[in-house]
This record gives structure tokens, C-alpha cells and sequence, in this order.
């Protein structure tokens, strides 16, 4: 019985994490709003418990999003340089 319940919770989280990343795709068409992105990496997440190509995937677009992100955040953040007058 262990067997069987341990395989049906493999089956759904696969399909969630399938499911999650199909949406996700969808979402990142232009014109579609949502958030895409997030629910891509949110599958990748889900799906990296059992593949690895998922976890790899995962942390190198995690480590892109970080990097645009640091990005963004220097070039717009509030204080900005000092002038001195």
C-alpha cells in the first residue's frame, strides 16, 4: 500500500509541476497577462524534487534573475549618487 501511495504523490507532483510550467509558458506569451515567469520557475521548483535537468535549470535561470534584478535595483534606486554643490 506504502507503494501505491508513493507513486500516486510522484504522479501529481509531476503533473502539477508539468502543469505549472505549461501555464507559465502560456502566461509569458505577449498579450496574455499574469505571471508567467514565477509559475515557470515555481514547475521548475516542483519538478526539480525528482529530475535533475529541472534543479539545473532551475538554479541558472534563478541565477539570471538575481543578476537582472541586482541590476534594476542599482540603476533605480532612491538614493542615488550625491551631488555636491
Amino acid at each position: 500500500m506504502k507503494w501505491l501511495i508513493h507513486h500516486t504523490k510522484r504522479i501529481l507532483r509531476i503533473s502539477s509541476g508539468i502543469l505549472l510550467l505549461i501555464v507559465g509558458l502560456i502566461l509569458m506569451i505577449p498579450g496574455i497577462p499574469g505571471p508567467g515567469f514565477l509559475l515557470i520557475l515555481l514547475g521548475l521548483s516542483i519538478l526539480a524534487v525528482d529530475y535533475v535537468w529541472a534543479h539545473r535549470l532551475n538554479t541558472y535561470l534563478k541565477s539570471k534573475v538575481e543578476k537582472v534584478v541586482s541590476k534594476v535595483r542599482k540603476r533605480f534606486r532612491k538614493d542615488g549618487p550625491v551631488k555636491k554643490v
